[in-house]
């Protein structure tokens, strides 16, 4: 006898996912994560627009994640035209995308995953007895939104980042209030380090096969910007050559593609995979957590990310410090470089809060003849249905509630962006 365990809607995950489990009494026989959210087109209504144009529209795939999907395609346009910008742009660039991971961390962390561990249904349900928590959550997101706001002009669908550097950048004054608040966070960040030091999250999956791929930094310092794909299988390739090691795929019960490296291995993207292979790039503050809670880091585990997610907030909080001190002391700084609009090709893959984040853009004739993107969770969907189906098969024989209630988790630890991933070329 088959007996099918449904969850219709995945809840506190941006986009619209389900989870399909037919068991028998010998076991689980078919795990299927269903990405039921209609397919957007996002590269082929961009075709034939000019580049300006474009640029406009890709930061609106997602809310969650605009500043990343802005900048990074902006990156992969400047790329295409031969046009490489000054350091102080790319440090005011750093501190915008920054501004998006400590939004998206804090969201995920107290709002999205949180009260799985304390026993709630929602977050709202948790204010009677955590509203330090709830607190803490809204005054992080804010800082966040913050920087997004007054490096880009708004918080989401960014305008202000643009070919060469910025429309406009924020005033001095401006920067030295950002600088103000990111310090009043530090320590609320380091608060989410120890509170999620001490959940119980960290031994459900363990995937000895677990590979790993998040970019090499190219200044040397643990972040978002590269040059090259690192692995943990020791492997490294340039970005440009993205299509021979990530390899999508169509499954049949998905709008989304699953993708594969080298044809055919799980991979995860995201912050667990940016510390397994980075970790030695941090500094600071972050550098002495990662110290002390290493163990909580397990490259097999992919409920880790929670955590990893915690330990970076304490670093892009630092980061971003750093970052407008730097600015202060080169300040006045010209807000952008004229940019000729050059026939070519450029690839840039960037570290969104989720993970690795592909744009590879062709221009001609001063209009896009190319798009081609491959967001976090799309790369990570084939390795997360894998690990649903391990914790599935781990708890079968539990009553199916806890076994809904447990795959759930599953996905959301990879704190997946449905949206972003149903994006195909053509029809």
């Amino acid at each position: 006898m088959h007996i099918p365990i449904t969850v219709d809607h995945i809840a506190r995950v941006e986009g619209k996912g389900g989870i399909e489990i037919v068991t028998s009494d010998e076991g689980i026989k078919e795990v299927k994560l269903n990405i039921i959210e209609g397919p957007r087109f996002f590269e082929a209504i961009t075709l034939g627009k000019k580049l300006e144009e474009a640029l406009a529209v890709y930061p609106r795939i997602c809310s969650f994640c605009s500043a990343a999907h802005k900048l990074t395609a902006v990156e992969a346009a400047e790329k295409a035209v031969g046009f490489t910008p000054r350091p102080e742009i790319q440090d005011l660039r750093d501190l915008l995308y920054i501004g998006d991971m400590i939004e998206s961390h804090a969201l995920h962390l107290y709002l999205l995953v949180l009260p799985d561990y304390l026993g709630y249904s929602n977050p709202l349900a948790m204010v009677d007895k955590y509203m330090k928590e709830i607190e803490y959550a809204m005054a992080l997101k804010n800082i966040g939104s913050k920087i997004m706001d007054y490096l880009a002009s708004r918080a989401i669908h960014q305008e202000n980042a643009i070919l060469g550097g910025f429309g406009k950048l924020p005033t001095r004054s401006q920067f030295e209030e950002l600088k103000k608040e990111l310090k009043e966070a530090l320590p609320m960040a380091e608060y989410t380090v120890e509170l999620f030091s001490k959940l119980d999250q960290y031994e459900e999956v363990k995937d000895e096969e677990m590979i790993h791929m998040a970019v090499k930094p190219r200044n040397g310092v643990y972040g978002i910007f590269g040059d090259y794909i690192k692995v943990s299988d020791g492997f490294k390739f340039p970005v440009e050559d993205y299509k021979k090691h990530i390899v999508e795929k169509v499954v049949g019960h998905s709008f989304a593609k699953h993708s594969f490296y080298n044809n055919e291995k799980h991979f995860m993207v995201g912050a667990i995979s940016r510390i397994v292979n980075n970790a030695d790039l941090l500094y600071g503050r972050a550098k002495e957590l990662y110290s002390q809670y290493k163990d909580l880091l397990r490259y097999d585990n992919c409920f880790a990310n929670n955590f990893a997610q915690a330990l970076e907030l304490v670093y892009f909080v630092e980061r971003a410090i750093d970052i407008i001190d730097d600015t202060l002391a080169k300040w006045p700084i010209k807000e952008r470089d004229e940019v000729e609009i050059k026939d070519g090709f450029g690839v840039s893959i960037t570290e969104a809060p989720r993970g690795l984040l592909v744009y590879a853009l062709e221009v001609k004739d001063g209009k896009v003849d190319y798009a081609d993107i491959i967001t976090p969770t799309a790369m990570n969907l084939a390795i997360m249905e894998r690990h649903v189906r391990m914790m599935a098969e781990k708890h079968w024989q539990d009553d199916p509630e806890t076994l809904k209630l447990l795959t759930e988790m599953t996905v959301r630890a990879y704190d997946p962006c449905i949206s972003c991933s149903v994006h195909v070329v053509k029809l």
